[in-house]
């Protein structure tokens, strides 16, 4: 597997509809095969693999594995870049894990490249006083927003050097899906 795609990664136990809607979402954007692998799995396992495509970790990534560790310590020692997406409410707020989960992947090394807010109502204002790296927002499917805040946030990932450019006929496949 290419290890430049980031993984998926949650902001503590997020809710499943949410976190496979968005992986989704992304899957179809940037036309990739959506694997998900729940936090039990072993690491090493799933980070050997050689299936192209991206990966959703479900479960909370922090949480301490019966043989030691947790995700985020493998994906700090493994170097491999990851998202993290976090649930938005629908005042614009978001809870304090996101700033936690970050500042857990700066201490262990983990690297980081993004926030996500998966769904609830975006404010741009709240997102740049908190001073993490937001990406962007994925609101819910049936959210007139979706289509035009996907292509916001792949021209976000892009321009940061996070993802290349799907091809057009990708892009408009997963508008048209939207």
């Amino acid at each position: 597997m290419s290890t430049d795609i980031p993984l998926l990664v949650g902001a503590g136990s997020v809710p499943e509809l949410r976190m496979r809607e968005a992986a989704e979402a992304l899957a179809r954007l940037w036309s990739l095969p959506l694997q998900t692998h729940a936090t039990g799995a072993s690491p090493a396992s799933v980070l050997t693999e050689t299936e192209p495509g991206l990966i959703r970790l479900s479960g909370d990534p922090a949480r301490q594995r019966p043989d030691g560790g947790h995700w985020l310590d493998a994906l700090a020692d493994w170097r491999r870049p990851l998202l993290l997406l976090v649930p938005g409410e629908t005042d614009g707020s978001v809870s304090g894990q996101a700033a936690a989960y970050a500042a857990l992947c700066h201490q262990l090394g983990a690297p980081l490249r993004g926030l996500i807010q998966i769904q609830g109502s975006w404010n741009q204002e709240q997102r740049r006083r908190d001073g993490l790296l937001w990406c962007g927002w994925i609101p819910a499917r049936d959210d007139s927003a979706h289509a035009f805040q996907l292509d916001r946030l792949h021209l976000c990932l892009q321009r940061s050097g996070v993802m290349q450019t799907p091809t057009t006929a990708a892009r408009g496949e997963a508008a048209a899906q939207a």
